[in-house]
């Protein structure tokens, strides 16, 4: 993997990302989804032996009272550790049928997503590929060399809604997520916090969930990342006793809610809502919506 030549803008935001980078029949089945909701706990992680921060969306409700389907809709960190029972889990009890990988290619090509059968796979690149590494040694120099980290990450998640590379990513997930009958869609980044984050956000305001809900489902990646976070601070501190390091790597690792707010700012201050940024750039008009909502709500 190539090392940073430069300190730059879109250099740290690559690498700072990289880190953080589911009676009569009609009966049965209302009974069945009852007893689903008052057993779903949405934002509850699913607990894997190779992967963390992996989590089904069902569960939260939307603002007109309507309900995510369980083991429908999924949000991950990368999948390359995945044990053998992992992906049987993921495949039998959560029937995962698409995987949309958000990592540029240098990310794929040194941890490529595992090979699942019956899953299609789509890698979906939400940003460009300048190969920054994210090496603890080539990391702490960066940091050094920052004023503010915790800037960075919000730019980034500025720049989720105005890159071009961006917008088409999250516009192609909503199409696999559109074409999606049967079976539950997993999205992943590095992490799972920043690139999947923000597309998370996107889905579930999508579907009608509150503000408040998505900023509560996007801040738990701090709960289910909490150990790794912490490796990678420890890992910085042993190579470093410099304070303004070691702050801005937690800035980096963490997620906080200035970064997602930073993304909504920029929508509202851009396109005037949510709602428009949906339809205007990510081409989902109301009747995609309303498709979208028949899919993966009840």
């Amino acid at each position: 993997m190539k090392k940073w030549v430069k300190v730059t803008g879109a250099g740290v935001l690559s690498a700072t990302l990289l880190l953080g980078g589911c009676g009569s029949q009609s009966e049965d089945k209302a009974e069945a989804n009852v007893k689903t909701e008052k057993t779903l706990q949405p934002g509850n992680q699913i607990k894997l032996q190779g992967a963390v921060n992996v989590r089904d969306l069902g569960g939260y409700k939307t603002t007109d009272g309507l309900t995510i389907k369980p083991h429908k809709l999924i949000r991950s960190a990368e999948l390359e550790a995945l044990s053998d029972s992992d992906k049987k889990k993921l495949i039998n009890t959560y029937k995962l049928s698409h995987i949309v990988d958000f990592r540029t290619n240098t990310e794929v090509k040194t941890k490529p997503d595992p090979e699942l059968k019956g899953v299609k796979y789509t890698h979906d690149s939400v940003m460009k590929d300048n190969g920054a590494s994210t090496s603890t040694q080539d990391l702490t120099a960066s940091l050094a060399k920052m004023d503010n980290p915790e800037t960075f990450l919000i730019n980034a998640n500025k720049s989720f809604v105005t890159d071009d590379t961006s917008i088409q990513a999250y516009k192609d997930f909503f199409n696999v997520l559109l074409e999606n009958k049967d079976g539950s869609v997993l999205w992943h980044c590095t992490a799972g916090k920043d690139r999947a984050g923000f597309g998370t956000a996107l889905v579930l305001s999508a579907l009608g969930v509150d503000k408040n809900t998505v900023i509560e489902d996007y801040m738990l990646s701090n709960k289910y990342r909490a150990a790794e976070n912490e490796k990678a601070i420890q890992a910085v501190a042993a190579k470093t006793n410099n304070k303004k390091v070691i702050e801005g790597m937690t800035a980096v690792m963490e997620v906080r809610e200035s970064y997602i707010n930073a993304a909504f700012d920029e929508i509202n201050t851009k396109y005037g809502s949510m709602d428009h940024f949906l339809e205007q750039k990510l081409d989902l008009t109301e009747s995609k919506k309303e498709q979208l909502k028949k899919i993966y709500l009840y």
